[in-house]
């Protein structure tokens, strides 16, 4: 039996797999570089923590993209309904919302931190605050524990749950990718995931705060549609943002390393293209003004960027309408066009894309196929999910299976 096992990282996924660990009756030793636990986990959902996704678990892996079969197994042994009973067993009854997205009932996100904190002190897991790790030991293949400062903490098994770099003032500043890299793992190119896009369209300032509700927005680069997705849209200074925008980024950041991508706003997905122009022929009758007829149908904010580039005159009257003029405004309702140019930086993502290759890990325990005892568990693996839920429950997931093998080996039953 080894001396303890070491979880690297305080957050969701460390947290999980420490107290797992511990509950199997191993010794472990949890190493958190900041004053607190849980700090990114405190500020997910706005401080309301969307914990999971109760879909069905084969809707659930459409959600989490080209790496989702790593995790089929592992979704298997622990998932959303364990997840639910998990923080139900420890104080923390959940509530389900709109498209299956679960919270706490008391929308706290420090609820939930406190329930994984509470569940590694019953087990007796021992924190060290304010320890960020230099690197690892690696003796013979065989992992032998953690250097803090010019201190080496032994250990035969250690969990690397450092998150990835998103949110850097939270303590996720991408050391684990360094460590893994160290000790001879390939770290696939990181990337931003939901985060807001930038645009390049010079009347994207003017509509800065406008939210629009419920748009399906299509992302094409040239005349390829790469992505769609069903929402809402908020615009900014730099560009848009909202649900809609962030499940788009991920097929964006990818997609933007060979050039600008072309964003299309459905600003009336609830009819198709005839059915629009059968309305619009009704509305386009008497002698009131096109920017009247404007004002009816968008939001304030919109009026005038759309007038503009409708390039159709504000003053004309209604019942002046050529064929033409209503194809153009039928055309830009079904598909108000953006040019997408870049993201946000990876600082500002809520998720990071890349990370430790799966191919590198066993999918079964979580353990490193390049150094034995070595284990990963949450973001700092190359798998991540859609907004809803599905990052929370891959943390929960990933750090569940690497505490529970982690402490077979450490008691000799693997």
């Amino acid at each position: 039996m080894s001396e303890r096992i070491i979880v690297i990282g305080g957050g969701a996924a460390g947290l999980m797999a420490a107290g797992r660990a511990a509950e199997l009756g191993a010794r472990v030793l949890l190493l958190e570089k900041t004053k607190q636990l849980g700090t990114k986990l405190r500020l997910t959902g706005s401080g309301r923590c969307n914990l999971t996704n109760d879909s069905p678990l084969r809707d659930f892996l459409t959600h989490l993209g080209p790496n989702a079969s790593f995790l089929r197994n592992a979704l298997a042994r622990f998932f959303a309904p364990d997840t639910i009973d998990f923080f139900n067993a420890r104080g923390v009854p959940t509530v389900i919302e709109e498209a299956n997205r679960v919270f706490p009932a008391s929308n706290s996100a420090h609820d939930v931190a406190g329930a994984l904190r509470r569940y590694c002190l019953e087990h007796g897991v021992q924190f060290r605050y304010l320890s960020p790790v230099n690197e690892l030991v690696v003796q013979e293949g065989q992992i032998a524990g953690a250097r803090v400062g010019e201190l080496v903490l032994t250990a035969g098994q250690v969990i690397l749950a450092t998150g990835g770099m998103s949110y850097p003032t939270t303590g996720s500043t991408g050391d684990g990718y360094r460590l893994a890299e160290q000790v001879g793992h390939t770290i696939v190119p990181l990337r931003p995931g939901l985060v807001p896009l930038v645009t390049s369209d010079p009347f994207t300032p003017r509509l800065q705060g406008l939210s629009l509700q419920n748009v399906r927005v299509l992302l094409y680069k040239e005349n390829q549609l790469l992505a769609s997705a069903m929402g809402d849209v908020v615009f900014t200074h730099f560009g848009v943002s909202g649900p809609a925008i962030l499940t788009l980024s991920t097929a964006a950041a990818d997609a933007l390393q060979q050039g600008p991508l072309r964003l299309a706003l459905d600003l009336r997905p609830d009819v198709d293209e005839a059915q629009l122009d059968a309305q619009l022929r009704q509305d386009l009758t008497g002698k009131a003004s096109y920017h009247s007829l404007l004002k009816r149908l968008l939001p304030r904010t919109a009026v005038d960027v759309f007038r503009e580039r409708s390039e159709i005159p504000a003053e004309q009257r209604l019942n002046q309408f050529t064929a033409e003029q209503r194809g153009r405004l039928r055309h830009l309702l079904k598909a108000f066009d953006l040019t997408v140019v870049g993201t946000r930086p990876i600082s500002e993502a809520m998720v990071t894309l890349g990370g430790v290759s799966v191919a590198e890990i066993d999918p079964r325990t979580m353990a490193s196929r390049k150094v034995r005892g070595l284990y990963f568990a949450g973001e700092i693996i190359d798998v991540a999910g859609d907004t809803g839920g599905y990052n929370l429950q891959i943390a929960f997931t990933t750090g569940y299976l690497a505490g529970e093998h982690a402490a077979r080996t450490f008691l000799g039953e693997e």
